[in-house]
């Protein structure tokens, strides 16, 4: 309908908004910063995003209910460590491609990965691509 629509547009923009100005903001923190390598990036990145998710989930009374679950279904616990490995392992590469070739380059990359991401989802899973 409408609605989903046009939620689904906002998302969009406030998605290629911030993940424009994201780049943009570690390529200039890296040459006002030359010390400043992927790792730190990661874990100041990772601090913050942690801290905000931590605040959240206790504001909104999730915390407990999400450690219960956990505990209730060990796998999951299995499955957000490896998503985690694997996001971790992603992420520096993303710093460094930031940090060596730059924030445009990166944008190029992404975007190419998201086009045959979707392409190959449409594939596999029978995915409608249009209006």
């Amino acid at each position: 309908d409408t609605e989903t629509r046009a939620l689904g547009l906002i998302l969009l923009i406030l998605y290629l908004v911030g993940d424009s100005f994201t780049s943009q903001w570690q390529s200039r923190l890296y040459k006002q910063h030359p010390c400043v390598d992927q790792f730190q990036m990661m874990f100041a990145t990772n601090f913050w995003s942690m801290l905000l998710s931590l605040v959240t989930m206790v504001c909104t009374g999730e915390l407990w209910r999400t450690i219960r679950f956990l505990e209730a279904n060990p796998a999951a616990f299995v499955d957000n460590l490896a998503i985690a490995v694997t996001s971790a392992t992603g992420q520096l590469f993303i710093f460094y491609t930031i940090r060596r070739f730059g924030p445009i380059l990166f944008t190029i990359i992404m975007t190419t990965r998201q086009m045959f991401s979707i392409v190959i989802s449409a594939l596999v899973f029978g995915h409608h691509l249009g209006a």
